[in-house]
């Protein structure tokens, strides 16, 4: 009886140490390719910021406002009160 319990405690203690093995295995490989992935899907969908000459907030580049001297604006508001201060 006592020899069964043994054997069950080391047969499981083994199996233990295999998903444990396992699992590392697994996990030192698959993050350098999500995060290869996720870093190429990040650099796709960030977009460069640009500051307010006015108030000096960024901004997204494709939401900014430029004057003929390609100064970027946040706003119409922005962009007319700067012009009328120079």
């Amino acid at each position: 009886m006592i020899v069964r319990l043994i054997v069950f405690v080391a047969i499981f203690f083994i199996g233990w140490w295999l998903y444990r093995r396992f699992v590392a295995f697994k996990g030192s490989q698959s993050p350098t390719k999500a995060k290869t992935q996720e870093s190429s899907k990040k650099d796709e969908s960030q977009e460069s910021m640009v500051r307010c000459e006015e108030c000096q907030t960024f901004t997204p580049r494709s939401h900014a406002i430029h004057d003929q001297d390609a100064r970027p604006f946040c706003s119409a508001e922005h962009l007319k009160a700067f012009n009328q201060k120079h």
